[in-house]
């Protein structure tokens, strides 16, 4: 090879220099960077109720929530407590719809309760037929109670809603269905129950889904700012859904790992190729 052809392909060669290895990895990690820093939350949006001072903290907050209603598919839970020993055992001990089991699973549930069909009623024995769609539980009570006044002496009439579940879905450790044995419960102890937020979990916007007789309805809820105290959807209902969205930047933080491989990866090879260029 000439000594003419020889400096056309020194030419031809691409030049690799430290400065636009620099400059490389440079723009790659400042990529990077910005991205993390997008995905990143502040402390405002990790903190729960913030902006709650201490000067309130026996301020009462208005409390938003309203009676439930009781709905076709419901299903209660009625005992009847009678010195009829007779009547009494049809409730307590009638393995159709006995109390001695622990009524933990769905299915004891649906067994052992009984179903608020289309119209609206609950067939109980020797009570009978009764209507308590769109009553609340102490309204059901009155009606169960007036009734067994009706056909029994010094009866005493318990009645629970079994069916009181609520859904947590999203971002949190636990997401399932939970059952609730109270009278009510709020956002926080369901999501105190399902194991907390994750660190991908947005608090500034969890969605809660009611079920209604129209339709579904839907709450946003700011866990961070303590107007979540005042919120209707701040108290659930039974059969609502929680869930917590992710924050915008969880799709780069899952995939950190990756990004930061393919970093290193190109590093090594803009490395290499320096070094074959050199030699």
């Amino acid at each position: 090879m000439s000594k003419n052809e020889h400096k056309v392909l020194n030419r031809a060669a691409p030049c690799i220099t430290p400065q636009k290895i620099f400059s490389t990895v440079f723009f790659l990690t400042l990529i990077m960077s910005a991205m993390m820093f997008s995905g990143c939350q502040s402390g405002r949006n990790i903190t729960y109720l913030k902006n709650l001072d201490k000067s309130e903290n026996n301020k009462v907050f208005l409390n938003q929530n309203q009676p439930y209603k009781i709905k076709t598919n419901d299903i209660l839970y009625v005992r009847v407590l009678s010195t009829n020993k007779d009547v009494a055992e049809l409730y307590n001990n009638n393995p159709t719809h006995g109390v001695t089991t622990t009524l933990n699973s769905e299915a004891d549930q649906y067994v052992n309760g009984f179903s608020v069909d289309k119209d609206g009623n609950i067939v109980l024995p020797v009570l009978g037929k009764l209507h308590v769609a769109g009553l609340t539980l102490d309204e059901a009570y009155e009606v169960i109670q007036d009734q067994a006044n009706e056909f029994l002496i010094n009866a005493t009439v318990i009645v629970r809603l079994m069916n009181y579940k609520v859904t947590v879905i999203g971002e949190v450790k636990r997401p399932g269905v939970y059952s609730v044995y109270n009278n009510q419960v709020t956002v926080l102890e369901i999501i105190g129950r399902a194991g907390d937020i994750t660190e991908f979990g947005d608090k500034k916007h969890i969605l809660v889904i009611r079920p209604t007789e129209d339709g579904s309805k839907t709450y946003e809820i700011d866990l961070t700012d303590k107007s979540v105290l005042t919120n209707p959807g701040y108290y659930l209902m039974p059969n609502d859904v929680v869930y917590v969205k992710p924050i915008k930047g969880k799709a780069f933080r899952v995939n950190l790992p990756l990004w930061s491989l393919i970093l290193s990866s190109l590093t090594t090879i803009i490395v290499l190729l320096q070094y074959f260029d050199n030699n």
